[in-house]
Order: structure tokens, then sequence, then C-alpha cells
């Protein structure tokens, strides 16, 4: 008898079909901002009783969980995503333990979860993906494994489901249902579980699936490296959490809004009640130290506890520090050829709303900090900054305080610098946003707020250089 939330009404698949074609009213513009209803729930089964961490049933042995812990929508920082620009998805991680008591000796040295004989409890544990409701499957996409990384070496499938005007993308799923593989095996001829590309959508021509509420569709991926030497044991690998394995739970939301098709916080869509028990589970969380996904990296709480409201941005459209945070606060380098267009600059709001777990003693300044700001580089170099006592600091992932925002300028307190003494130093930055794009000119730094100086700020003199002016857009860039 199953004891989670959501109740499956059916499990049968209609059939693959071709699109057709439907008078189909545009559906209405969806508030992400005020919207209380419940719309759409969560796409996989869950129990939201467990204090800091959601507990999710196994697919195939419901009578054991996993337990899952989330990052933000809209998320910057690690351990929360991996994407500095603003992540516009959902990041759910299910552990296979408990706590790191659940660990054992591995016998080469180290702790792992003892996962048995080709790794079964990975595979009994594993949760389901399920239709919310009668759906349209519009696309199957196939990427090929990454070897070492995933339980089986399995591969990435990404796979759209479209519900009128909400789309759910599911991201890093694994493995078909058997439901879902046998349909396509029996329409086109082939496994799913042997094939090997193309790449991208296996559907052919307009084909879809249609879908019943209740239906399996997929299972999400493993992240399980098995220890050598110690057959049945199991870490996480290359990975941020690299001392147990885990379950990637991972999709993108799109709806219509007024500002057109875009992707939104999936938790908007639930009535507010329900929201405000992810909210209090995500808040327990990130305030507690032996948390699985947040306890090893409190030396940077500063950072990712700033992202402390489980949807960050109602929209990836929302603006704030003078526009500088619109879609999620990511801009890429844009310049001549003769540079190399190699940075990220993002914009981050420290949330200090009711029920985050906002502390104003992670912060160094004596004015409340409301923004933050971090740099990224992906051609694998530091930065190399020359601090006022002529000294360079060489620093990844630089991340400081906005301490003070003028119209045309901001004062930051950079944080954290260098690889081996943390440094700590303030910088005026001069901008302008204008028709899209960012112009940034960064100032002398100074271990001092009172003598920091401001830089002189003239467009028609300062331009891209790659060092002091950078200009940014919105446009990606490969490598983040």
């Amino acid at each position: 008898m199953n004891r989670f939330a959501i109740t499956i009404t059916c499990l049968s698949i209609l059939a693959i079909s071709g699109c057709g074609s439907k008078d189909e009213k545009e559906p209405p513009a969806f508030n992400a901002c005020s919207n209380t209803k419940f719309i759409l729930d969560l796409p996989f089964l869950y129990d939201l009783s467990g204090g800091n961490r959601i507990v999710t049933p196994g697919y195939l042995d419901s009578d054991s969980s996993i337990y899952v812990h989330f990052s933000p929508f809209g998320a910057h920082f690690n351990p929360m995503t991996g994407h500095a620009y603003g992540n516009n998805k959902m990041n759910f991680v299910g552990f296979f333990t408990e706590s790191a008591d659940d660990l054992e000796a591995d016998g080469q040295g180290g702790l792992a979860f003892n996962a048995g004989p080709g790794g079964i409890l990975l595979h009994e544990r594993r949760p389901m993906y399920y239709a919310l409701a009668e759906t349209r499957i519009t696309s199957i996409n196939y990427q090929p494994s990454q070897p070492g990384l995933y339980l089986d070496d399995e591969p990435s499938w990404v796979i759209t489901m479209s519900f009128g005007g909400i789309e759910i993308k599911l991201d890093h799923v694994g493995k078909l249902s058997p439901l879902i593989h046998g349909l396509i095996e029996s329409k086109y001829g082939y496994s799913t579980h042997d094939y090997i590309g193309p790449t991208g959508n296996i559907f052919q021509g307009n084909d879809t699936i249609v879908a019943l509420a209740g239906a399996e569709i997929a299972y999400p991926q493993v992240i399980a490296k098995e220890v050598v030497g110690s057959p049945g044991f199991y870490v996480g690998g290359d990975t941020a959490i690299s001392d147990r394995p885990s379950v990637q739970i991972e999709f993108f939301v799109s709806a219509n809004t007024s500002h057109g098709s875009e992707d939104v916080c999936p938790l908007k869509l639930l009535p507010t009640s329900r929201r405000a028990l992810f909210q209090n589970i995500l808040t327990n969380d990130l305030e507690n130290l032996d948390s699985q996904l947040y306890g090893p990296w409190q030396d940077t709480a500063w950072q990712w506890r700033s992202e402390s409201n489980a949807c960050l941005s109602c929209s990836t459209t929302t603006s704030g520090l003078n526009g500088l945070y619109k879609d999620l606060g990511g801009w890429f380098e844009i310049g001549g050829d003769a540079i190399s267009n190699n940075e990220l600059v993002a914009f981050v709001p420290v949330e200090q709303g009711a029920g985050t777990a906002y502390n104003p003693s992670l912060y160094e300044h004596d004015v409340q900090t409301e923004w933050l700001i971090l740099r990224r580089r992906n051609d694998g170099q530091p930065f190399t900054w020359e601090m006022d006592d002529l000294s360079d600091a060489l620093t990844d992932y630089p991340a400081g305080e906005i301490v003070q925002v003028e119209d045309d300028s901001m004062l930051v307190l950079w944080r954290d610098l260098d690889q081996v003494i943390d440094n700590n130093s303030y910088q005026w930055v001069r901008y302008d946003l204008t028709d899209g794009i960012v112009t940034l000119k960064f100032g002398a730094f100074d271990s001092d707020i009172n003598s920091v100086l401001k830089p002189d700020f003239d467009l028609a003199i300062d331009v891209h250089n790659g060092d002091d002016v950078i200009t940014f857009s919105k446009t990606k860039i490969s490598g983040f």
C-alpha cells in the first residue's frame, strides 16, 4: 500500500501517435509570483514529514527509502549547483544513506555505502518519475554515457512532457520505465536498454506518447562508483558529494507567463501551505551542520546560505540591483576577436525574508549586506589580482559582499581571496547597463574601506580590454 503523497490512479500508456492538429486555446498566462493554487505536483513520490529532508520510496522496494535534499530554483553556489549564472531548474539529491552513520568501512581504508552484489540496493531503491496528469511526451532525447560517473554507465536521457500550458523536462534520466521502453520497442523495433545513437530525439517524425495520469515514465540517474577492490561498496565519485552515492533528480518546469514561455520554480505550482513545508525543510537543512548536502560546505556558508528561499526568483526575468539581476543575475563576457571571452559575473540577492536561513553573523560588514557578486573563468586559470600591498592574490572562484550600491557603482568586499591564505579586500566597481550590455570597470583593491578609490568611468574611453574594463551580455558561452 502506498504511503506517499501522490495518488497513482492508472499505470497504463495509451499509445505512440502522431501529433495531429487540435483547436487548442492559448493557455492563460501563469503568474509565478502570486500563484496560490494547486496546479501541478512534483513528478515523483515524496513525504514531507522528514524535518530537514524529503523521504522518497524506492520503486522496486517501496519499503525502503532514499533521503532527498534540495537546492533553490535559481541557485548560483556549490553545493547547490555547478552553474554560477543561476540555475533555472530544481535540483533534488537523493541519498541512499539517512546520515553518515549508514556508511561502512570499505576494506580499502575509507567509508562507502554497502549496496550489495552488483549494487542491488541502488537499483531497488531508485525512485520512479510519474505522469502527473494525462500528458503528452513530446520528445525523448538520448545522450551517450559518461563512463565512470553513473551506475552501470547509463546514458543521459532528457524527457519532455506537456501538460497543456505547463511543460516538464526531466533531466539526467538513466533508464526508461518498462512501460515506455516496451512501447518504443514494439513501435520501432529497438531496445532503449541497448540504444547507442544517434543522439537527439528518438521519436520518428511527429510521433509522441500519450500517457494517462500515474503512468510510469523513467528512472533518474544514480551517481555511483564502485570502490576498487571492494565489490558492492559504492561512493559518489568525482562529484561535490564524493563519499556516498546519490540519485540525480533534476527537472525544468516552464509555463506560459506574461513574459511568454519561461522556466518557473516548480514549487510555485503548489498551494501555499505545501510550499511552506518545502521552505521549512530547506531552512532546516541549510542550518543543519550535519546535513548530507550542506554540512561539508560550512566554510562557504556565507555564500550558499544567502540563497535560502526555495524559489529565489519567481520569474527568470526578475530584475533587481538596478537591472543587473535580470534573468537570475548571470552575465557572460563579450568583446573583440583579439580578446578571449572566458569570464562570467553574477549578482545574487541575500534572502532575508521570514522563514529563511539568513544569519547576519555570516557577513563581514557592519552595514546590512543585501547582494553578493561572484566571478568565474572557464579557461582553467585562476584570477591574479594585485592587492594594495603589491602582493598577488591567486583565486579560483572569487565572491564578495556588495556593501554599498549607487546608481552607477557598487562597493564590493571580496572575501576569502588567495589559494593559500584567505584575504579580504575592498574594490569599487563602476557599471553601465545599456541595450542588454553590461560594462563593468573594476577599481584598485584596498584593505581599508576608508581609502578605497572609485575609478573614473567614461564609456567613450573605457572600452572592453579583458582586464579592468569588461563587457557582458546574456548570451551564454561554452564551459560554464
